[in-house]
């Protein structure tokens, strides 16, 4: 695999970071997903039909001159902005594309408050062919909680290099974040085709399956039981990979399975180093329930 990909402990991360910037990077391809999964421990069984980000824009292949005055007519809904912003982004009118990302307060606040975002762009600008500006340029963006122009910048790399595993697995939990989960799904498949023992991979795609088994009014066994299989490959792959630890417990408490459970979040806790401090809490919490019983 090539550079980094998004997880404040790279330690854990199975490819080797060429830099620090892709050190910093990292965090996003695990983190996520933990994040998700702790949504499980505090909601219980949310519908998170509700967390999904509206889809409002017109179809990717709408002619630039139908998106512009699209834009211009509703110059308050922010797909609609996203929507031009990407489409002068593929056409590599790069100022255009920052102008018009600048349209929407939150990227045009960000912007102003993060130079790595500028810093970013302006690598884009400057080499448009290179798979890995692009890439730093959405991994910087979704970090930034930007997860619509992150999701325009990783399919750019992708479309320069279809085999980019990094990518695909950003773009994967950028997918997630935004609960659009069987396109994360797709992503982690393109990855996992590529990249077959990246343990990290298997995390996110088992976490994903986690949250579509809460999707209905029931819960699905047989997409739980599909998350499941997923956590353990990656074990199989790292055994002291410590979301995936984490996850199981989540899991297995909820199905009963206290000896398990127990198991899975004091491994969690042996390996934790204190990086999400809302993990750790919670494993502990779920623990100290657990040994109760």
């Amino acid at each position: 695999m090539e550079d980094g990909n998004i997880q404040p402990d790279p330690e854990n991360i199975q490819f080797e970071p060429v830099n620090e910037a892709s050190r910093k990077s990292q965090w996003l391809k695990v983190g996520l997903g933990l994040a998700g999964v702790i949504l499980i421990l505090i909601l219980a069984w949310p519908n998170l039909r509700d967390q999904i980000v509206p889809r409002l824009g017109l179809a990717d292949d709408a002619p630039l001159a139908e998106l512009e005055q699209a834009a211009a007519d509703d110059p308050d809904i922010d797909a609609l902005q996203y929507d031009l912003a990407g489409a002068y982004y593929e056409a590599g009118r790069f100022e255009d594309s920052w102008a018009q990302f600048r349209v929407v307060e939150a990227y045009r606040l960000a912007a102003d408050a993060n130079l790595e975002i500028v810093q970013a762009e302006q690598t884009v600008q400057a080499d448009p062919k290179s798979k890995e500006a692009h890439f730093t340029l959405g991994t910087t963006l979704a970090r930034a909680q930007l997860v619509a122009p992150a999701e325009i910048a990783f399919k750019q790399a992708i479309a320069l290099d279809s085999g980019y595993v990094d990518a695909h697995t950003n773009l994967g939990v950028v997918y997630y974040q935004m609960g659009r989960l069987s396109e994360a799904l797709s992503e982690y498949d393109a990855a996992l085709a590529v990249s077959p023992n990246d343990a990290d991979v298997h995390y996110n795609k088992g976490a994903t399956y986690v949250q579509q088994a809460l999707q209905g009014s029931v819960l699905d066994e047989t997409l739980l039981n599909q998350g499941v299989s997923e956590f353990q490959r990656a074990l199989e792959i790292d055994p002291d990979l410590p979301q995936a630890h984490f996850s199981l417990g989540v899991v297995y408490a909820t199905r009963g399975q206290n000896p398990e459970a127990i198991s899975a979040f004091q491994r969690f806790l042996e390996l934790d180093n204190g990086s999400d401090p809302e993990a750790t809490a919670a494993a502990q919490d779920y623990l100290a329930r657990l040994q109760e019983k």
